[in-house]
């Protein structure tokens, strides 16, 4: 399959609209509340993809209705702007395919839809999945993870499940030391964490620009982390690796600091 092939094999819309029920919670670090989830519908979640996300759906506030959307004949997803409302986007933290249930990882906020919900949350409350994607595959590309709080499910997801042989970096910056991983030991991964420090607001850039990537021919940069700090990274790294075609680079938009979500855009 070549790349174009692949991408629009990756982009086409799919809906599940599953009924997901909490099965545990559980406060894993400062930064996150674990919940478990069981699915009444399958769940494809492709061993391939790099930091698969799921579109999850909460419900009404008012109603506690969950109203799932659908797809029309141009395989666009039609939904109202009351429900868009209600939908998130979160990243898979674990997923079990036999019993088809997986972990999502919710950042601790005062505020938002999603956070609240899970430090409100109980077992057997229920939200909705329009559906699992990703917007990349693993290919023999050596992979440069880099991400702030925000992405630590997603970056921990996909070392953990790398095809075998295959080179990551990652570059982690978080709230606190006691939100750090423990990851597996492996000679094809190289983890550096970094714990946020007011007084060194770059060191997740220089952390990215002092690593010595030259022996690696080809490079694949995926990112998710808070808006300005996106753009920070985005800039340097196609700038020292200019060399590098356009597609190498997926550094996104995870939040923005002072909006909520669907209040500023994601992708570049």
């Amino acid at each position: 399959m070549d790349k174009k092939e692949q991408k629009i094999k990756i982009d086409k819309k799919v809906i599940v609209n599953a009924l997901l029920t909490v099965l545990s919670i559980e406060k894993i670090s400062p930064s996150f509340i674990r919940v478990q989830f069981s699915s009444n519908k399958p769940i494809n979640v492709n061993p391939l993809w790099i930091c698969p996300y799921l579109k999850l759906l909460f419900p009404d506030p008012l109603t506690g209705e969950i109203i799932f959307p659908k797809l029309d004949n141009n395989n666009k997803i039609v939904i109202g702007d009351k429900v868009r409302q209600l939908v998130r986007s979160y990243s898979v933290r674990e997923f079990d395919r036999i019993t088809n249930q997986f972990f999502v990882d919710f950042a601790i906020h005062d505020s938002g839809l999603a956070s609240v919900w899970s430090q409100n949350a109980k077992i057997g409350d229920q939200i909705g999945l329009i559906g699992a994607a990703s917007k990349l595959q693993f290919t023999d590309d050596c992979l440069v993870l880099v991400g702030d709080i925000s992405s630590v499910p997603a970056i921990c997801y996909t070392l953990e499940h790398l095809p075998k042989k295959q080179k990551a970096f990652a570059f982690i910056q978080v709230n606190d030391k006691n939100d750090i991983v423990p990851l597996v030991d492996s000679e094809h991964i190289e983890v550096n964490w970094f714990v946020q420090d007011e007084s060194n607001p770059h060191q997740l850039v220089d952390g990215v620009m002092s690593a010595d990537l030259s022996e690696h021919d080809k490079l694949l940069f995926w990112g998710g982390m808070e808006c300005s700090l996106a753009r920070l990274v985005r800039q340097a790294v196609k700038e020292k690796y200019s060399h590098l075609s356009p597609d190498a680079f997926h550094i996104t938009s995870y939040w923005r600091e002072g909006f909520a979500e669907g209040e500023f855009k994601h992708r570049e």
